[in-house]
């Protein structure tokens, strides 16, 4: 993984509305983290391009360079292992000790999950780029912890395999469980390997799906449905046909371009 060179990072907290690098420490991490899932969506608008196009080239994202570039352009994040990857690489750039581990969304056993942990004056932080817990989640190896929130619950709990993890779904009052398969750092191509893998089969590979946190909750997209999560429950609206590449572009503020490129891939697949 390259690094992310110092222009680049200034103009990606920029965006963040960071001024400078934050503090390395928790208070730091946890207004980095927070910007993050209120900025860089959890979608899969690139995957869907690239896999409904005639050419042959690796799944977009990878590069942490060219996953900002996108984002700063188009608006546009990517699904786990995209996002995690480029997460590590940004806190790492600010100065943070970093690393992508696997695990398994849904607790199957197969890696089919990248997340993101920071090591902060020798405790282990979980800042998920897919889960979006809008807070680190504390990471204890001899007892569980957990985020309390209405909306971003999420618990860890101690296992041998580093830790099972229960987290809030944006689109219904429920939790999923993820155990990561190790505690310890995958490498870049691992994750370069399993985002390919996940041509074969994926949640992600057939409709528009997007979520992005705010102040008061979490707003995500799927299934032709737009769906608003807060404290106080789960409102749904319709999102079928035109009214999706509307909300990309209203709510979601990406560009005409991502988005006509999206819809072009869509009615290929007919």
């Amino acid at each position: 993984m390259d690094d992310l060179a110092p222009d680049q990072v200034e103009r990606v907290l920029d965006r963040l509305g960071l001024d400078t690098t934050p503090a390395i420490d928790v208070d730091g991490l946890a207004d980095l983290y927070r910007r993050w899932c209120r900025s860089v969506p959890f979608d899969n608008t690139l995957k869907l391009i690239a896999l409904n196009s005639a050419e042959d080239e690796p799944l977009p994202g990878m590069d942490a360079d060219d996953f900002f570039r996108s984002w700063l352009r188009h608006g546009t994040g990517g699904t786990c292992w995209p996002t995690a990857s480029a997460l590590h690489a940004l806190v790492s750039a600010c100065g943070f000790t970093s690393r992508v581990v696997a695990a398994s969304m849904a607790d199957t056993g197969v890696p089919s999950h990248g997340t993101t942990i920071v090591t902060v004056d020798g405790i282990d932080w979980l800042i998920d780029s897919s889960m979006l817990t809008d807070e680190p989640l504390h990471l204890s190896t001899t007892s569980e912890t957990a985020i309390d929130h209405p909306v971003f619950g999420t618990s860890a709990q101690p296992v041998p395999e580093g830790w099972l993890f229960q987290f809030a779904l944006p689109y219904a009052v429920a939790t999923m469980p993820c155990r990561t398969i190790a505690p310890s750092a995958v490498t870049h191509d691992f994750c370069v390997g399993r985002y390919e893998a996940s041509r074969e089969m994926s949640p992600f590979n057939h409709q528009p799906s997007t979520r992005r946190n705010d102040g008061d909750g979490v707003v995500s997209y799927g299934g032709g449905m737009r769906y608003r999560r807060t404290a106080a429950g789960v409102d749904e609206s319709d999102l079928s046909g035109d009214l999706l590449f509307d909300a990309l572009r209203d709510e979601f503020a990406m560009s005409e371009e991502i988005v006509s490129r999206l819809a072009a891939a869509l009615v290929r697949t007919g």
